[in-house]
């Protein structure tokens, strides 16, 4: 599955709601062309990394109820939850702000633009946590200095209190690639299989 990049194609406007629903459009076609094959597919997980990690939860937590397939497991590999942590003068920040129509203003007007504000809260999977939501893995690097260790810190505290079932394996040394502990990596797998026989029966 792949996602369109943020930003014009033509006189489209590409935005979190285009991906949202590109995603929703793969899950029907999957469900289709497998029932045309005979095959009952009934829920479905998500799993991704970085940028896909993040669509496969705002996706999880947010589409739940419109989504053709339901989905009962979420995997994030350093995947952005929590928009309000990320800075905004990075070259990547400014570069991402141009795109929706922030380029020129300061940070400090940025930040308490009240449109900014409910676009960082839109764009976040944090924001729509709720009882309910998939359960969830989750893989971070506690070096990681683009998705920082406060989207984990929200996370975490949103699971808790909607009694949200997920599990943590930290990777201690490794940055934003997840390279630097293949402990935490073999950890990330097994849990994933004992997840998906928990979820899927296999």
């Amino acid at each position: 599955m792949n996602y369109s990049f943020i930003g014009k194609s033509g006189d489209e406007v590409i935005d979190f709601t285009t991906m949202m629903t590109e995603i929703a459009t793969a899950l029907s076609t999957i469900k289709g062309y497998a029932a045309a094959q005979g095959i009952n597919v009934g829920k479905v997980a998500l799993s991704g990394y970085s940028a896909g990690a993040h669509l496969a939860m705002l996706y999880g937590y947010s589409m739940m109820e419109q989504s053709p397939l339901p989905v009962v497991l979420v995997q994030s590999k350093a995947g952005p939850a929590d928009f309000s942590t990320f800075s905004l003068t990075s070259d990547d920040a400014k570069e991402f702000l141009g795109k929706i129509g922030f380029g020129g203003a300061s940070p400090e007007e940025i930040s308490k633009s009240e449109q900014f504000i409910a676009l960082v809260r839109a764009v976040s999977p944090v924001s729509y946590i709720h009882q309910g939501a998939p359960t969830t893995l989750l893989s971070y690097g506690k070096a990681d200095t683009l998705v920082v260790w406060e989207n984990v810190n929200s996370l975490v505290n949103a699971f808790a209190a909607a009694d949200v079932d997920y599990k943590l394996i930290e990777y201690p040394n490794s940055g934003h690639g997840l390279d630097k502990d293949p402990d935490s990596m073999q950890r990330t797998n097994e849990a994933m299989a004992e997840y998906l026989a928990s979820c899927f029966g296999y």
